[in-house]
């Protein structure tokens, strides 16, 4: 590993940002920023664009030295979120004014990005991307491939089907808005430390209270950690976990190319792993490997700045060699640089970002996976937006820090996922798509039980989670498809038998939290929208509001004892939300939180026969006068003691079993010896997704979330405004005050004329429209097994409020791949739409 020789240019750069740098440590700030990457210095800018005179940013080296100095500076806009695409686009925006405000040239100019599609799976999705770039209000086009020669002449297009450009995309030089943005902060009271190395965070009762550095103690109550691919051993020393790891990233550089235009846009080749970008007269060429190469993994040098790592010729041979041949005319240009730079990645693809829940005062930017540039205007607005109004703007629910598991500290994890990590940027996305490292971390009490069954597994968040069931025994198959997929007729047998039959689904890996004190249901009713103070024995579905009135949880509740709450929730959000009852407790309040999640295992069962299946196991009544809709009981199964909840996220008659999981087996094997005469099948979670799409059952993360309040989404049943106050009353009483009638709204719909086999299929993003306006997108959708149609939920809005006249009067349209489909908009589920199979 060798320094990189740097040109004039950055050295004068530096040395202009040596020379401002402020010589003395204030003894105190109002926020300290931990890194001096372009994450680092656009949360500075913000802070001080906002008024926070005096906060500090400390960099270990000089600003940009870490990985930000080498990045590609390529700036997209169109990202999976509606909130997230509205950062990028504003990230596009503060760099074309960054150079009026501080008289700092960014290098940024709009030559846009092209996308090529190779295959055709991959030309639907960018027929996709179009459709998504025309809701987001973001210029794109489909080009064909005579028009893709005339706009990128020096490929080769043998085999390209077509492409997908965006030319509002642009480019900028990441040193020069680093300091572009250092230069704002600092004209606007910021203070910047070059050469001074955060050491420690100081904490009192586990708040922040202060930095410690080589050059003192800063106090402060509030501290960013951006310290890009140190963040994760910086944390973990802290008690917090901030999974990621460095991995190598490598590019080449032509020789000045007579002629080569500079409006030349960016290129993207997603299934051959490459981009491309013309860069001062030269062309900048490098990609994202299926499987990469780990870096660091004992740790990053202390004297690593602005380092260059050795170029593996055998590890890129395969990447060069398809660079080669789709541009052969690169043999005669020549290669002036072979580089290999760092960068940092992490387990699922996405940034951490937010409140850090081990640590109050302590806020994480990191892990970008080589998207610093074109997330850091985005990013910086919002962590200045959390550390000033205490919340963002906008909905950051994929990135949130609160998502990772204290697990996923483990050092070996990172090492070995984030090869892989790498290679989550460029390939073809589809459902079949698997994650094949560092697997098998969490199971179910019941996995080899399930693997014996022919259960195919996925990974989330270390889970091994049953998908479907295979009687085959073929498993996961690389066979990529946006519509029907090889495991759609197992699915169709699963979710059958829940209509006809029975089903069997192990949740266990369902987070649960046993909340419990004096005051825990003044804790819970906190954050609640439904009043928790019900009888014992009761079980609630509610969701956990934030003060905008928006949803941050979908969850049950269930008073177990005059003092003693479970919530149950999803998976993903283990963490998460037992950070969200802690953080808006008062202090003075008597209760504490447990999590039970390994404690207890979720064994559900659904289908017309469940309860016939469980009353052979048991003598307990489970009749629908003596067991309703919504009760929790404590009964014997088999040789058990085992809490039942009647509730189906299937939309049939169901019940959720939980148990200590010394139990699980042997309920089970009682299970299975009973319901296999009647007909009980293993479900996976696919199957699981169609039924709830079908009985219009909210997916947290899709279809409900942050930004949306219940009323805007079909669950204002469960809001109680009669309560004390809560979270988000104040909006939510307004909103209520004003009618039935909500701006936004959440539908049902139905594609008319769809099949299983042609399609078209809604996933998610799609816009609707209405007498060629848009009102509306998919928030998630898929084939309905049990209904033999292909169903969905959206979100519509309309300046008058969406109401049921308007929705039974006016025809829809959904727009899939370029197309209009005809569509039927209601506010009621397909399925059982009185709820009376679920309640029978």
């Amino acid at each position: 590993m060798g320094k990189i020789s740097i040109s004039n240019k950055m050295d004068s750069t530096l040395m202009s940002a040596s020379a401002t740098s402020n010589k003395t440590l204030p003894s105190s700030a109002p926020v300290v920023v931990i890194g001096g990457g372009i994450i680092g210095v656009s949360t500075l800018y913000h802070l001080a664009k906002r008024g926070v005179s005096g906060a500090v940013l400390v960099e270990r080296k000089q600003l940009a030295s870490g990985t930000t100095w080498h990045a590609a500076g390529i700036v997209g806009q169109l990202r999976e979120s509606g909130a997230q695409t509205a950062l990028s686009k504003y990230t596009a925006r503060l760099f074309t004014e960054l150079e009026g405000e501080t008289g700092q040239a960014t290098g940024y100019k709009q030559n846009g990005t092209l996308h090529l599609a190779l295959s055709p799976i991959r030309l639907e999705q960018l027929l996709r991307n179009h459709d998504h770039a025309g809701r987001m209000a973001i210029e794109s086009h489909i080009l064909s491939v005579p028009e893709l020669e005339k706009t990128w002449p020096l490929v080769d297009y043998e085999g390209v089907l077509g492409g997908f450009f965006v030319p509002s995309n642009g480019q900028v030089n990441p040193l020069d808005v680093t300091q572009a943005m250092a230069k704002g902060a600092k004209q606007n009271g910021a203070l910047i430390f070059e050469n001074t190395s955060a050491t420690k965070i100081l904490t009192k009762n586990g708040r922040v209270t202060g930095v410690e550095t080589d050059k003192g103690v800063i106090a402060t109550e509030k501290v960013l950690l951006a310290g890009g691919m140190w963040t994760s051993r910086f944390a973990k020393a802290h008690g917090v976990t901030v999974p990621l790891h460095a991995a190598e990233h490598f590019y080449l550089v032509t020789e000045p190319i007579a002629d080569l235009p500079r409006t030349l846009p960016c290129l993207v080749i997603a299934e051959e792993r490459t981009y491309w970008k013309e860069d001062a007269g030269k062309l900048l060429i490098g990609g994202f490997e299926a499987n990469g190469k780990p870096w660091a993994k004992d740790g990053i040098p202390d004297s690593f700045e602005f380092d260059e790592l050795p170029f593996d010729m055998d590890h890129t041979e395969p990447m060069l060699e398809t660079i080669f041949a789709r541009m052969p005319a690169l043999a005669e240009f020549g290669i002036k640089t072979f580089f290999n730079g760092p960068e940092s990645f992490t387990p699922d693809g996405r940034p951490y970002i937010g409140p850090a829940p081990e640590m109050p005062g302590l806020f994480i930017a990191a892990g970008m996976n080589s998207n610093g540039i074109l997330n850091s205007g985005g990013i910086g607005l919002t962590m200045s937006e959390w550390l000033i109004d205490g919340y963002p703007s906008r909905s950051m629910s994929s990135m949130l820090a609160s998502r990772a598991h204290p697990f996923q500290s483990n050092a070996a994890y990172n090492a070995d996922r984030v090869g892989e990590a790498v290679g989550f940027h460029y390939g073809i996305h589809w459902p079949g798509r698997q994650i094949e490292t560092a697997r098998g971390v969490r199971r179910v009490p019941l996995h080899d039980r399930l693997k014996a069954e022919n259960a195919v597994f996925a990974e989330r968040i270390g889970w091994e989670i049953p998908m479907y069931y295979d009687r085959s025994g073929n498993g996961w198959q690389d066979r990529p498809s946006m519509g029907e997929q090889y495991w759609s007729p197992l699915i169709a047998e699963e979710c059958l038998a829940a209509r006809d039959a029975a089903v069997f689904i192990d949740q266990s890996m369902y987070a649960k939290l046993l909340v419990q004190g004096p005051d825990a249901v003044r804790a819970l009713n906190k954050v609640c929208g439904a009043q928790m103070d019900v009888a014992v024995g009761t079980s609630v579905y509610t969701q956990f509001l934030n003060p905008r009135g928006g949803i941050e949880a979908d969850v049950t509740v269930t008073r177990t004892a005059p003092q003693k709450f479970l919530v149950v929730t999803g998976h993903p959000s283990q963490i998460r939300d037992r950070a969200w009852i802690e953080m808006h407790a008062d202090p003075a309040w008597r209760f504490e939180i447990f999590d039970a999640t390994s404690s207890f295992s979720l064994l559900t069962i659904h289908g017309p026969k469940s309860r016939e299946i469980l009353s052979a196991l048991s003598t307990d009544d489970f009749g629908n006068e003596a067991f309703p809709f919504g009760a929790a009981r404590e009964i014997d199964l088999a040789y058990a003691r085992v809490r039942a909840i009647r509730r189906s996220f299937v939309g049939e008659l169901g019940y959720e079993l939980l148990m200590p999981t010394e139990f699980t087996a042997g309920v089970y094997d009682a299970l299975i010896s009973a319901g296999r005469p009647r007909g009980l099948r293993h479900m996976g979670m696919f199957a699981m997704n169609s039924c709830r799409l079908e009985k219009g059952f909210r997916h947290f993360g899709h279809d409900i979330g942050e930004d949306d309040t219940p009323y805007e989404t079909g669950l204002g049943f469960a809001v109680d405004l009669r309560k004390d106050d809560f979270l988000g009353r104040q909006v939510l009483e307004a909103q209520k005050a004003r009618g039935a009638v909500t701006k936004f709204r959440t539908v049902a719909i139905e594609v008319v004329g769809a099949s299983r086999a042609d399609g078209p299929y809604l996933i998610h993003n799609e816009p609707i429209w209405s007498e060629g306006e848009l009102v509306g997108h998919v928030t998630s959708g898929g084939w309905g097994f049990r209904l033999g149609k292909m169903v969905g939920l959206a979100s519509l809005h309309r300046g008058d409020g969406v109401s049921k006249d308007w929705l039974e009067r006016t025809e829809f349209q959904v727009q899939i791949a370029g197309t209009m489909y005809p569509i039927k908009v209601q506010l009621q589920p397909f399925y059982d739409p009185s709820g009376a199979l679920m309640r029978g």
